[in-house]
């Protein structure tokens, strides 16, 4: 089912509101960030505002998904980072820790197959992506690309 992006935003700003009071700061991904007139779920990358090590994204994980699943709006769990909201839409929660969440930004962002060419630049040209605090308009410069906002993928 897919539903409109003006309503999946409503949806995304109501639940970043919600982890917000917990500290957590939110960035919807996937189609929506590329502004699609439709989409099938809400995709959003969280993270905790303090720097955290990698070590700790279980931990994270596993708090962030426990909170989520106290929210007032969730009909019920599809899966382990999926929730079906009362409203018929459903969210894809991606933690991560702030020195990977740039990066994982951009890779969730998409499409797939953009994601997949400029991975396959970085491996022609035997480079990788520096995936640490990464800025995504670093990730085109490094490799001599135009960069592309969201909507233009």
């Amino acid at each position: 089912m897919k539903f409109g992006y003006k309503f999946a935003m409503v949806e995304y700003n109501k639940i970043k509101k919600y982890l917000e009071k917990y500290g957590y700061k939110c960035e919807v991904t996937g189609s929506l960030r590329r502004k699609k007139e439709k989409v099938g779920d809400v995709d959003i990358v969280v993270k905790e505002n303090k720097k955290i090590n990698i070590e700790n994204l279980k931990r994270i994980e596993k708090k962030v998904l426990e909170i989520v699943s106290k929210y007032s709006e969730i009909e019920k769990r599809i899966n382990y980072y999926e929730f079906l909201l009362k409203s018929g839409i459903s969210i894809h929660i991606i933690p991560e820790i702030s020195m990977y969440f740039n990066y994982t930004l951009w890779n969730s962002t998409g499409p797939k197959l953009h994601v997949k060419l400029i991975k396959n630049i970085y491996k022609e040209r035997k480079i990788e992506i520096n995936m640490k605090n990464t800025v995504e308009k670093k990730i085109y410069q490094n490799i001599d690309i135009k960069y592309l906002k969201p909507e233009e993928r």
